[in-house]
């Protein structure tokens, strides 16, 4: 592991005196950044490790539930603003709250597995007016629009769901996503990344159409981190989205972490054609202003009936070009039982994934 550095204790101060005294800031949230404060000083003084995972949707939530197992350890998610697409896009341009799949699937990944609290948080309803909302989407919006903001509403979320962790936004207000393709063509909002056709020229750009910045809870969590992670997850719109927001490039440069990189098991039409694992790798160090200090890389076969089925959605399998690379762990890290389709849910989703012991292994091999 690398050395903690000299100046990280002062860097921690400075920022949580930022947050408790900005003029802004409400008397709950204000209460809750010296609650912080405390917890961060007590942590640091027993030299628990401080992971970071930066991301969104289904790569964060089985990355977040592989880590929350580990002792010894202060775990913070920082999540994108930019989901646009289903519930979370619905509820979105209905009351123009941050959206809050994002934030919703990392708390659910951080509490308790068994209880029957989180098995409500992931219900999705399939018929009538809310058909296609999820219930933690629709609990998440009312708590805004009850207390105030979407911190206090995650804030509040965290302790009924009793998680392990911290979820923080990448910015205190929502952002649209923008794309710029090679051919100069703009696409403008998450899903209709996603959405693409295949055949679209290659993301050379992403940014925000609004002026937005970065928090100051993600400032703190990023440089303050001994571990950050990024991916798995849809490499443009889950990840790197999350660094359209100025000042997060920054913030991790500025830390002294270990930044470890799950490349994704599949390069998709919509995002990343024909993107091998050195490609993967090229992005997320232009992006993130560093190279990863560990790549890990899927080995092994996948069955036919998973092959066939991503083909048709002109998804194949990374291609591993990374050679002889002392940084590069290759594994068979993929959860291979397909994963069913949830009824009532209108975005399509990945049916295969990392599998979560795997990831802690790894990490934990870090510590």
């Amino acid at each position: 592991m690398s050395k903690k550095p000299q100046f990280k204790v002062f860097r921690r101060v400075r920022t949580h005196l930022k947050a408790i005294f900005m003029p802004s800031k409400t008397p709950g949230s204000r209460y809750h950044a010296v609650k912080n404060a405390v917890i961060s000083g007590h942590k640091f003084i027993v030299n628990a490790k401080r992971i970071v995972t930066i991301g969104g949707g289904t790569g964060t939530f089985v990355t977040l539930s592989a880590l929350k197992s580990i002792s010894n350890i202060s775990l913070s998610a920082i999540v994108s603003v930019a989901d646009d697409g289903g519930s979370t896009g619905r509820l979105r341009d209905s009351y123009g709250y941050l959206p809050v799949g994002d934030a919703r699937q990392a708390l659910v990944a951080l509490a308790k597995d068994g209880t029957l609290l989180r098995d409500l948080f992931t219900y999705r309803f399939s018929k009538g007016d809310i058909a296609g909302h999820n219930l933690g989407n629709l609990l998440l919006t009312a708590l805004t629009d009850k207390l105030g903001s979407e911190g206090a509403a995650i804030r509040a979320t965290s302790e009924i769901l009793r998680v392990k962790g911290y979820v923080v936004p990448v910015s205190e207000h929502p952002a649209t996503l923008i794309a710029e393709l090679e051919n100069g063509e703009k696409l403008v909002g998450q899903h209709t990344i996603n959405a693409r056709p295949p055949g679209g020229t290659p993301i050379i750009n992403l940014s925000t159409k609004e002026n937005v910045a970065l928090s100051d809870e993600a400032e703190l969590a990023a440089e303050s981190a001994d571990i950050i992670i990024l991916g798995p997850g849809d490499l443009y719109t889950s990840t790197l989205a999350n660094f359209a927001v100025p000042g997060l490039t920054d913030a991790v440069k500025r830390s002294n972490a270990k930044i470890i990189y799950f490349v994704n098991l599949f390069s998709t039409a919509a995002e990343t054609p024909g993107y091998t694992a050195s490609k993967h790798v090229e992005e997320i160090t232009r992006y993130v202003g560093r190279r990863p200090d560990c790549i890990v890389v899927h080995t092994g076969e996948l069955s036919e009936d998973i092959l066939n089925y991503y083909a048709g959605k002109k998804a194949f399998p990374t291609i591993d070009d990374l050679g002889e690379d002392e940084t590069v762990i290759r594994s068979s890290i993929a959860d291979i039982v397909a994963l069913p389709k949830i009824e009532g849910d209108a975005i399509e989703r990945s049916i295969i994934r990392h599998d979560p012991k795997k990831i802690a292994s790894i990490v934990q091999s870090f510590l």
